[in-house]
């Protein structure tokens, strides 16, 4: 399968990593002709604004952004244009069969997602991750390097959980969070807050709005 990756950053050159021997990755895009490929990948490049399915040659993209709320914007501005997006899960990672996971989803290696696991669209898990059972991810979450989830975690949408954290079993963390590198979580996070440490702590408020 040919695919497009959006974004010509660190995350969109792991995301070509990890794609390698599943896809032909054809090229990548950004936000203007004018923006350079700072990272010099191969293929050709293509803008946001004025690349189609015809244009690239494909249907399929996959999103490489670290901005979680770019790659929202992005998704929906690629999905009017009538692009689709498949999953890519490296052949390292175990997903149970049972798992659903959602258009563009990424498992990157030596993660393992348990039974009954849900993950919403276009959400990027990140190298030797494990999500215990039953747990449910959102849609646009990144998962960092490293971190667990315990069984019947809850992650709201847009959240951030950052590299080598631990989500304790239960526990929900709510929309547009960011969980701080290193947390170890006991407590249910509030929306739109950012929680730092062990046990992790509420620092200030993630978002305005």
């Amino acid at each position: 399968m040919k695919i497009l990756i959006v974004g010509t950053s660190g995350l969109a050159k792991e995301v070509s990593c990890w794609a390698s021997g599943i896809f032909e990755v054809i090229g990548y895009t950004t936000p203007t002709k004018s923006k350079k490929n700072e990272f010099n990948l191969p293929g050709i490049n293509f803008s946001d604004d004025e690349v189609t399915p015809n244009l690239a040659g494909t249907e399929y993209v996959l999103i490489g952004i670290g901005s979680l709320k770019v790659r929202k914007k992005l998704y929906e501005i690629y999905k009017k244009k009538g692009f689709k997006f498949p999953k890519l899960i490296h052949p390292t990672s175990t997903v149970s069969s049972s798992a659903k996971l959602g258009e563009g989803v990424i498992v990157a290696p030596n993660c393992v997602v348990s039974p009954n696991v849900k993950i919403g669209a276009v959400t990027y898990i990140n190298f030797q991750c494990g999500i215990g059972h039953d747990s449910i991810i959102g849609d646009f979450v990144q998962i960092n390097p490293g971190s667990q989830l315990g069984g019947c975690c809850v992650i709201g949408e847009e959240t951030l959980i950052g590299s080598g954290s631990t989500i304790l079993q239960g526990v929900t963390v709510g929309l547009r969070a960011t969980v701080g590198s290193g947390s170890v979580v006991f407590t249910k996070v509030p929306d739109n807050s950012t929680i730092i440490g062990n046990p992790a702590r509420r620092m200030r408020l993630f978002r305005d709005s």
